[in-house]
């Protein structure tokens, strides 16, 4: 599972992107920042060497040795929200089926990057009832 966090300029999470991926080598890790993240980015990870695959595809690259006894810890954001959603997903549902994952990640992520639209929430929820297409059971466990 691949995980995003930006920041804005005070250092404090904005938005968030989660994907289940195959694995973590340099062309998974390129092809999901080519995907959700604005190319010249500046992107700061830990030191697993698959990640400077993202210097050479429009991304700045930023790493650390990661150590969790250091302060303040550089995927602090990152650490916090990952054991946010293990909470929700744990708490809400208690356990789940892999075939689903990424539909849960995707509901927390949503909600995590909605979270200060306080007054908005009904009449978006609405929006997305009305453009969505209709899906049965059968379709949801298939």
């Amino acid at each position: 599972m691949l995980v995003g966090v930006s920041l804005n300029t005070q250092g404090h999470p904005r938005y968030l992107k989660m994907a289940v991926t195959p694995d973590i080598q340099g062309d998974t890790l390129k092809t999901f920042a080519e995907t959700w993240i604005v190319p010249g980015t500046t992107v700061s990870s830990d030191a697993y060497s698959s990640y400077r695959a993202l210097a050479g595809a429009d991304f700045e690259h930023e790493y650390q040795v990661y150590n969790p006894k250091e302060t303040p810890d550089h995927l602090h954001w990152l650490h916090t929200v990952i054991s946010n959603a293990k909470a929700f997903v744990g708490g809400t549902f208690h356990g789940l089926d892999s075939k689903h994952l990424q539909s849960y990640l995707d509901e927390f992520c949503y909600r995590f990057n909605r979270r200060k639209f306080k007054g908005e929430w009904f009449s978006r929820l609405i929006a997305l009832c009305v453009n969505s297409n209709t899906m049965t059971h059968s379709e949801l466990v298939g």
